[in-house]
């Protein structure tokens, strides 16, 4: 008998947050915010800062994004965020992110 798969409503309506400090940010999961995060993730020509904000951008929205670039986070902090996010709209655990993170860094 072959396996069926089936997305519960909760998949479709809940909405994964990541906290910074005392404030708890939803962060947008939908399928084409993720595939935009991808393709500014993907401009190799890109300056990190950029791609990061514009990141932070799509998944967390533009206010969101303003607030974090205002807190001037040690860069630690910023990738560990990244991670979070990253984490969040792909549905994977924070460790996973953090190794592929570890990873590339080792072969670039």
């Amino acid at each position: 008998m072959a396996k069926l798969y089936t997305l519960d409503d909760k998949l479709l309506t809940e909405v994964p947050e990541v906290r910074v400090g005392d404030k708890v940010y939803p962060v947008d999961n939908r399928q084409k915010t993720v595939m935009r995060i991808q393709r500014v993730m993907a401009k190799e020509d890109a300056e990190a800062e950029a791609q990061l904000n514009e990141a932070f951008r799509l998944a967390l929205g533009a206010q969101a994004a303003k607030e974090l670039e205002e807190k001037n986070l040690p860069y630690p902090a910023v990738q560990e965020l990244f991670a979070l996010v990253l984490a969040a709209v792909t549905g994977e655990e924070a460790e996973t992110v953090r190794r592929r993170f570890r990873t590339a860094r080792e072969q670039g």
